[in-house]
């Protein structure tokens, strides 16, 4: 677990470091400023999707009879 915590803050320290340069970047061509955090946050936000598994499966079985015809 220790070796996917030191895994997981690299990437968010990594991210942090790209979305900075990238803020200072555009910040230069653009009349108001573009802060880092705003370019982090849909890395940051958590994903909420509900699926309906019947819908999916479906959707699946369709594709798929359809690939082996």
């Amino acid at each position: 677990m220790q070796l996917w915590d030191g895994y997981v803050w690299r990437q968010e320290r990594d991210e942090n470091l790209l979305a900075y340069f990238t803020a200072c970047q555009m910040s230069v061509h653009t009349k108001k400023p573009v802060k880092f955090g705003d370019l982090l946050k849909p890395l940051r936000q958590k994903k909420t999707v509900k699926r309906d598994k019947k819908q999916e499966e479906a959707h699946l079985r369709e594709t798929f009879k359809e690939q082996l015809k």
